[in-house]
């Protein structure tokens, strides 16, 4: 078990990945929990934008091909943020800001 913590700190990939999943794990975690939870003012002004929406499902492709942890984790964020953004637009933003 010690020689496997070891390599496991020395090799920085493998930390990097697991705190990219533990961070996106937390964040679906509490957004997955509340429904209907509001989200911070720059990814609900962002939604919108039609280019916006295209680099969502690119940064699920390089995070799948980086670490198929990391996109699972990345589908489930993208999920409940999609989902929950329909909800948050007509509920906590005002027409004039959408537009």
């Amino acid at each position: 078990m010690r020689d496997f913590l070891s390599r496991f700190l020395k090799d920085k990939d493998t930390i990097l990945k697991s705190a990219v999943v533990i961070g996106f794990f937390m964040w679906n975690l509490l957004e997955g929990a509340v429904f209907e939870n509001q989200y911070p003012k720059g990814m609900v002004a962002l939604y919108p934008y039609a280019g916006w929406r295209f680099l969502i499902p690119i940064l699920l492709i390089l995070g799948g091909s980086w670490c198929h942890s990391v996109g699972i984790m990345l589908a489930f964020f993208i999920f409940f943020y999609v989902m929950d953004m329909e909800v948050t637009l007509e509920k906590w933003v005002p027409d004039k800001a959408i537009k």
